[in-house]
């Protein structure tokens, strides 16, 4: 007897078993050589096979790869994909079958084994699993249904879960012997001893009382990207929404503004907002503005050309609060951008200060730098960080006299200094009860030195690169 009558034998026993031919032919095929036209091929045979006893499901796939089940299920995909909005021009597939296929699936290729006379009787035959041979069957019809490509690499992964009724009674055999896992049960089932296998499940899979049904599909992009910079007008808006005890204390945020039309565009299940730094609700962010990143969320739509990205900055800009510039694509990996060396990054501000009668001695500034300070933890925000003290350095200083509104008895000047990232420059100014040293009042040496405002003017660093515009 040749070897392929000896394939040609086991088939056919396969089949009076109550296999359907899909899964006769994939349990006699090396993973190797299947292709989807040898399954189609079969699948066609199956159904044009009348004679053939058909009210009950395959012992191997439960029905999944019978007819009107299988055309059923891969059409609820289809339907699913093209209403879903969804723009990859690529796609995925998982599919989360009971695990009672791949012990179905075991004990097949443990007969299969048994009966092949070129090979060893105590190593289960490799065969192409029910999974790999439905993904190969439904990704065919969903490619000429789309037009969207297969990748195993594509950032849009479609899940479709399935439902069996028996599945508790059909693994309660074996969990009397060995704890069984969806994870890795494969190499679980393979480190059993056979005799033990066939002695609690049987020589093959019991024919099924009910078929394997359609339990759910959905899908899940990768999150995309999107970078720019942000120029905060107001001084009375926080970065991220501002909420107390559950209870908004604004009505809105930098965070929000920026945010929800982006993810209005991508429609996207949620968007997370991360920038260099941040500036106090009642600190102004000028100059070449604060650099941000968005992470969309399983957004549906996600080609954001020039033209798109204008439009969008557009949009965000109609809020006289905010305006965003740059806004761009970005990857991932960029993100480290914004975060790397956060300490030693250089920030420059301007902050109206005032003093209590004459105006001291400017060159006492404008000389003092570079500057060495020790800050410890500000009290305004000691209730939300931990009490340390923090070593910071004042690059440069430059202090020059103003004059605000009416004669009260003060004198203001403006300072524009540059410092390291981390400094809290309010309390620079005013010392914060002698918790950060030196600060203005010291190097003035007067008591009466304060902040009246305070803007950003420089985040010196270089991204995301400049738009053309």
């Amino acid at each position: 007897m040749t070897m392929e009558q000896n394939v040609e034998e086991i088939q056919e026993n396969l089949l009076k078993f109550g296999c359907c031919r899909v899964c006769a032919v994939r349990h006699l095929t090396k993973p190797s050589t299947i292709n989807v036209k040898t399954l189609i091929t079969a699948s066609e045979q199956d159904h044009d096979e009348p004679k053939r006893l058909k009210q009950n499901p395959c012992i191997a796939c439960l029905g999944l790869f019978q007819s009107p089940q299988k055309d059923d299920i891969i059409n609820k995909i289809i339907s699913y994909l093209k209403t879903s909005k969804y723009d990859s021009d690529t796609f995925n597939l998982a599919f989360n079958l009971p695990m009672c296929t791949i012990i179905r699936g075991h004990s097949i290729a443990l007969y299969v084994s048994k009966m092949r006379i070129t090979f060893n009787p105590t190593i289960p035959t490799a065969y192409v699993c029910a999974k790999d041979a439905w993904k190969l069957m439904a990704e065919d019809a969903i490619v000429k249904a789309t037009g969207k490509r297969f990748d195993v690499h594509s950032p849009l992964l479609v899940t479709v879960d399935f439902h069996y009724d028996d599945i508790k009674d059909e693994c309660d055999c074996l969990n009397a012997i060995i704890k069984l896992s969806n994870k890795n049960l494969q190499n679980i089932l393979s480190q059993m001893d056979n005799k033990d296998f066939v002695s609690q499940y049987g020589e093959m899979p019991s024919v099924p009382e009910s078929t394997i049904e359609f339990k759910s599909v959905g899908a899940r992009h990768e999150s995309v990207y999107i970078a720019g910079r942000y120029n905060k007008w107001s001084r009375t808006l926080s970065q991220t929404p501002w909420i107390v005890d559950q209870e908004r204390r604004l009505e809105s945020s930098v965070e929000e503004i920026i945010s929800n039309p982006i993810k209005k565009h991508a429609l996207a299940d949620e968007f997370r907002f991360s920038s260099s730094g941040r500036e106090d609700i009642d600190v102004r962010m000028l100059g070449r503005g604060r650099p941000f990143a968005i992470e969309l969320v399983n957004p549906k739509l996600t080609k954001f050309s020039y033209e798109v990205l204008r439009e969008i900055e557009n949009e965000i800009n109609t809020d006289p609060q905010v305006t965003v510039t740059h806004l761009q694509n970005v990857v991932k990996d960029q993100l480290k951008e914004l975060k790397s060396g956060e300490e030693f990054k250089i920030k420059v501000y301007k902050a109206l200060c005032y003093v209590e009668g004459e105006l001291p001695d400017m060159e006492k500034l404008n000389n003092c730098a570079p500057l060495e300070i020790a800050q410890y933890t500000p009290i305004r925000v000691l209730h939300r960080r931990a009490n340390m003290v923090r070593p910071r350095t004042i690059h440069s200083i430059k202090a020059v006299a103003t004059k605000v509104g009416k004669d009260n008895g003060c004198s203001f000047f403006n300072v524009i200094l540059s410092t390291q990232a981390g400094t809290y420059v309010k309390e620079f100014v005013h010392g914060d009860f002698g918790r950060t040293n030196p600060c203005l009042r010291t190097v003035l040496e007067n008591d009466t030195v304060d902040i009246l405002a305070l803007d950003v003017l420089d985040i010196e660093i270089d991204w995301p690169p400049p738009v053309k515009y």
